[in-house]
């Protein structure tokens, strides 16, 4: 009887397992597989896929190859991803070090001002910079003419130079957030043997931090890598200025082409997916690798921070420095030109004006935009944490069959370079009725930013001892209650830190949206977009601004009410 019993049991758990495990895995295969099996097939036609006449071909695959500007447009990409992933690792890990393991006065508030710019798009960082560092209209030049002579010239950020200087600026505070946490928490011990025996300050740093901290330091560089070279916006407003052009724009480029080339635009977008596959492949072996370096122990050692003496000041110069050209000049630049009649490196009081402000109010762009950019920001976190929760479970809590292999398909998106994945989600939906209406972000969204969600819901949930559920299921609860009085609760923090690490990412995207928008499906970042191209530098400041204090709001919110900080602040 027992046994019967037992074995009845079994069928249930089994069939309320594929219940959840069902619908979990079409969702995935209609959010991922579906736009990227449009791709592949967009890139085989002879032109746009369901037109009239299209068939099968390999003529694209041959006509991209044998380009010079496709290679040209790649080798800039990969060149461009190392140069950037190299600069702004080497300025992060700097950061945490200094900031994470030394007695530098004001670490606290440095800590919190250098991860600024993460709630700051790549983007809006690049427009004001683009105001700041023109040689000819730039404010930084502009008043060094003013008061040296019109020879003088600082600088010229419209150039490869300056292209590759706002980019490390915008990917430092990620290499910085990739290695603080190992460098707060790393036994001082270590430190303190290696400055017994003789060993200076840097040489302490070089042959003993720097290696317990290196896996992060390598997953920090790969992703760096991966982000920057499948980046379209900073690339497209600085990089092509100056004659460099990057992959992804040469994609943008043949979409919007006459007639457009989706053929090229498919057969590119895939192979620079292949590239980016190989790169996420390599920083994920670097994050198991962290397994091998145990920073924090059941010793119960605490830090020990390292006294810089008469080194104090001048390291803490070096956040500083970094903190007035990537969060002080950028923010004076775009509020100062918000107010500007028109745009000038004069800025002289009897110039000053609201038209600016009150001409973005009134515009219907602008309002459908916000509305849109509100809707997508609160909506797509929400849905992506639900199935990212929905497969964290599958995945860890039941016995269904192919969970590994749609958790990996679920992972996929974050190989995908954006405006790659906004091809495939065109080609997908473009018959659909969600073509051209917001909820085609939603859906793009969603599926781009799944695997961020899946981490850091995945990260929390094998921290919770299953034996609390195993209990709860015993005691005959179900899946669902179980679920909603168990799981949901104890997953609190890690579920509201992905959907506020989403809704960052949903705001302030470009790539995906420039492929996929229509006039009615607007965004802010779109709307930035097409002001800078139309040189409107005061509507693009004002956008900037309005999109990065609905960020810093709701970052602000979740802290003070949800209890939610996404970052480790140095003690």
């Amino acid at each position: 009887m027992a046994e019967a019993s037992t074995g009845l049991m079994e069928r249930l758990r089994s069939k309320q397992e594929l219940a959840v495990a069902v619908p979990t895995y079409v969702v995935v295969l209609a959010l991922v597989l579906v736009p990227l099996g449009y791709l592949v097939y967009a890139s085989l036609q002879s032109s746009s896929p369901g037109a009239p006449g299209s068939e099968l071909t390999f003529d694209n695959i041959i006509q991209i190859f044998s380009a010079n500007g496709y290679w040209q447009a790649l080798g800039n990409s990969l060149w461009l991803g190392f140069l950037v992933s190299v600069l702004a690792v080497s300025l992060g890990v700097t950061f945490a070090w200094i900031l994470g393991r030394t007695d530098v006065p004001f670490r606290r508030t440095l800590s919190v001002l250098v991860s600024l710019p993460i709630f700051v798009s790549p983007f809006a960082l690049g427009i004001a910079w683009v105001l700041l560092g023109s040689e000819k209209s730039g404010l930084i030049n502009g008043f060094l003419k003013k008061y040296l002579g019109e020879s003088a010239a600082f600088m010229d950020i419209m150039s490869f130079a300056g292209l590759v200087f706002v980019m490390v600026l915008a990917f430092a505070p990620l290499a910085y957030l990739f290695t603080v946490g190992p460098m707060l928490n790393m036994d001082g011990s270590l430190e303190e043997a290696s400055r017994v025996v003789g060993g200076s300050l840097f040489h302490t740093m070089r042959k003993v931090t720097l290696p317990v901290v290196m896996p992060g330091i390598l997953s920090a560089a790969l992703m760096i890598f991966v982000l920057a070279a499948e980046m379209f916006s900073v690339p497209g407003l600085i990089g092509t200025a100056a004659g460099y052009r990057t992959l992804p724009f040469f994609i943008y480029q043949s979409t919007t082409a006459s007639p457009p080339q989706w053929g090229a635009a498919a057969t590119a977008g895939v192979a620079l997916l292949a590239i980016m596959m190989l790169g996420t492949i390599l920083q994920a072996r670097a994050t198991k690798a962290s397994s091998r370096f145990v920073t924090v122990t059941g010793k119960g050692a605490r830090p020990v921070r390292i006294r810089l003496g008469r080194w104090r000041w001048p390291l803490f110069l070096i956040p500083a420095a970094y903190i007035f050209l990537g969060v002080v000049l950028p923010g004076c630049a775009l509020f100062l030109t918000t107010f500007q009649q028109y745009y000038t490196p004069d800025l002289s009081p009897e110039l000053f004006t609201l038209r600016w402000w009150e001409r973005v109010a009134e515009s219907e762009q602008f309002q459908t935009a916000l509305r849109n950019t509100v809707i997508v920001g609160s909506a797509t976190p929400t849905v992506a944490v639900t199935i990212a929760f929905a497969m964290a479970y599958v995945r860890n809590r039941t016995r269904a069959p192919f969970r590994e292999a749609v958790e990996t398909l679920g992972m996929l998106p974050v190989a995908v370079p954006g405006i790659v994945f906004g091809v495939g989600v065109l080609w997908a939906y473009v018959g659909s009725f969600l073509y051209g209406t917001v909820w085609l972000l939603l859906v793009a969204y969603c599926a781009r930013f799944l695997p961020h969600a899946l981490r850091v819901i995945s990260s929390g949930m094998v921290q919770v001892d299953r034996s609390l559920e195993d209990a709860a299921r015993v005691g005959g609860a179900g899946i669902p209650r179980t679920i909603s009085t168990i799981t949901v609760p104890l997953l609190k923090p890690a579920v509201l830190s992905g959907w506020l690490l989403l809704l960052i990412y949903c705001t302030r995207e470009l790539n995906v949206a420039i492929m996929v928008y229509t006039s009615d499906s607007q965004v802010l970042p779109v709307l930035m977009w097409g002001a800078m191209e139309a040189g409107s530098y005061q509507t693009a400041a004002i956008l900037a601004i309005i999109e990065s204090t609905l960020i810093l709001l709701v970052v602000a919110l979740a802290a003070l009410v949800l209890r939610v900080n996404l970052f480790p602040r140095a003690n």
